[in-house]
């Protein structure tokens, strides 16, 4: 599927497509200070498309998901350091690719909601689950000094979402829509991922579980070597088959036959 999806993108593929983002939607912001009506029409609103504002398709993905300067310096830096890695990691078209798909999941998801405004703020996150998912013992140093790895950020980006989804129907579907580019492209490998922690962890318990079993078990009294770590067991020549006695019941015991 991801090979057929190459294909298609391969002759629109744009290098260096973080960057090319992020200047857009810095354009956008400063051109919202002298209007700020502008982010609001160009977000993608398919009522408004189906009236002649097909430039909505384009634009939503310039929106930027916030005013707060501060904030936007920080996000484009992260959005910029792990887009380019994606991007020198996986090529060009693929990564175009994993942003593309989550722009055209979002299109459909609006046009669900066809009255509702959409926009991009998601799924710029979604690059960054990306990262983590392929580098999660990387580390981000918050406030330039306090370690922390991705995996951990993550997470919390992942509970954001959950917490976004309770703000309405239209978000919710926002926020399912930009991480379903997310599911096509690691879905099969945490899937496979849990499994075989599944299977580690039932492993691991079958190897508590011998090791926690006493090596010998007296068959008359039922006194084991867990329990008198020090009694001295013998197993009987004339019972049929391997039977341990401790030595209390070693010659007072009746024998097993066949």
């Amino acid at each position: 599927m991801l090979d057929r999806l190459d294909r298609i993108v391969r002759p629109i593929a744009v290098p260096n497509l973080t960057m090319f983002i992020i200047a857009g939607q810095v354009l956008m912001f400063l051109a919202s200070l002298s209007d700020n009506t502008l982010p609001g029409r160009a977000m993608l609103v398919w009522d408004l498309v189906l009236t002649g504002e097909v430039w909505r398709l384009l634009t939503f993905f310039f929106v930027p998901p916030t005013n707060d300067v501060i904030f936007l310096i920080f996000a484009y830096l992260i959005f910029y350091t792990m887009g380019t890695a994606l991007e020198r990691y996986w090529g060009v078209v693929r990564y175009n690719a994993f942003l593309f798909l989550g722009a055209a999941l979002t299109i459909a998801a609006a046009g669900v909601v066809h009255d509702q405004p959409f926009s991009g703020r998601f799924l710029q996150g979604t690059v960054f689950l990306a990262f983590a998912t392929i580098n999660p013992e990387f580390e981000l140093r918050l406030f330039f000094f306090l370690p922390v790895k991705v995996k951990w950020l993550a997470l919390l980006q992942v509970a954001g979402y959950l917490l976004a989804m309770l703000a309405g129907w239209s978000v919710a579907l926002m926020v399912l829509a930009s991480v379903g580019n997310y599911l096509v492209f690691f879905g099969g490998g945490l899937v496979s991922r849990v499994r075989n922690s599944a299977r580690r962890a039932k492993w691991e318990r079958q190897q508590l579980d011998t090791a926690a079993a006493p090596r010998h078990t007296c068959k008359t009294c039922g006194v084991n070597s867990n329990v008198d770590p020090k009694m001295d067991f013998r197993y009987c020549s004339q019972c049929h088959g391997e039977h341990a006695y401790c030595t209390a019941h070693l010659r007072d015991h009746q024998h097993v036959t066949e």
